[in-house]
């Protein structure tokens, strides 16, 4: 049976994928090739593939040899189906200077993030760029075009999404939370040793799981037809919306019991094998 054949008679799924830890590989600096081959054939099946991650929809590079057909971006602030943007909410600048100036107070670093750019403190850029190891990583991938300093900010003023926080301690992120009430949702990234606490900040109502659904209403389709695969804990509500919700080996521990089924780490071909577990590719 060719592919052809396989589409007509494979249920059309719609999958959604994270990029970091999921699609892709930090410690090796690209996406597998099983998980490449596995995006592709499930195309080729007749499925519809989403790119589903926290970054912005400027910082999209990284998957661009990937054929997909939407995009959920910043958490779910930003969905694109085709070409066509169906939704986008962003931070009044009110609100947005509430935040900044409570993170100043609190000693908490953070980044803008907006449409056309993601906007960095000077000590943020320095600290990745005399960091080792992981921060030494994140600088790599802060050098993208998109990415500039926090004077050019004040110099468009771009429309902001999301913000990620970065703190010496936990307790400083918390009070964060607990100061701004329950419009704002912080989610706390896995931390590696020696690294500052990370945090992303987004409006309560957006996340991966509202985005997903907005997608589904555009394209009419049924909840009961979707997998999500992910990694850390912004990838919770879609794991848990999805009718299978899927966890990378490497995944956050937290997010793991949450799983309907955990695959292999990302450099053990943990798309691929997930996809092929459920019968999207061979």
């Amino acid at each position: 049976m060719d592919s052809c054949e396989r589409s007509m008679v494979i249920k059309m799924k719609y999958i959604f994928l994270d990029i970091d830890g999921t699609l892709y590989d930090h410690g090796k600096h690209g996406i597998p090739e099983s998980a490449v081959y596995a995006v592709r054939q499930a195309v080729e099946n007749g499925h519809r593939v989403f790119i589903c991650t926290g970054r912005p929809c400027c910082l999209l590079d990284h998957v661009k040899e990937l054929p997909y057909t939407g995009v959920i971006a910043s958490a779910g602030a930003y969905v694109k189906a085709g070409e066509r943007v169906i939704y986008e909410e962003h931070l009044g600048k009110e609100a947005l200077k509430e935040i900044t100036d409570s993170c100043v107070r609190l000693h908490i670093l953070y980044l803008l993030e907006g449409r056309r750019g993601v906007y960095l403190q000077q000590e943020l850029w320095d600290y990745f760029e005399k960091g080792e190891g992981k921060a030494q990583a994140g600088h790599t991938f802060f050098r993208q075009k998109p990415v500039r300093l926090m004077k050019e900010y004040r110099e468009t003023e771009e429309q902001i999404y999301k913000l990620c926080l970065y703190a010496a301690e936990e307790e400083p992120l918390h009070a964060l939370s607990a100061h701004l009430g329950g419009e704002y949702q912080l989610t706390l990234g896995k931390r590696e040793a020696a690294q500052p606490y990370c945090a992303e900040l987004t409006l309560e109502r957006n996340n991966k799981a509202s985005g997903i659904k907005k997608i589904l209403d555009y394209y009419k389709g049924s909840m009961e037809d979707t997998i999500a695969l992910g990694d850390s804990l912004n990838d919770l509500e879609m794991l848990k919306e999805c009718h299978i919700g899927i966890a990378m080996g490497n995944a956050d521990e937290r997010l793991k019991p949450c799983a309907d089924y955990v695959t292999a780490d990302i450099d053990q071909d943990g798309v691929y094998l997930a996809m092929k577990k459920y019968g999207l590719v061979e």
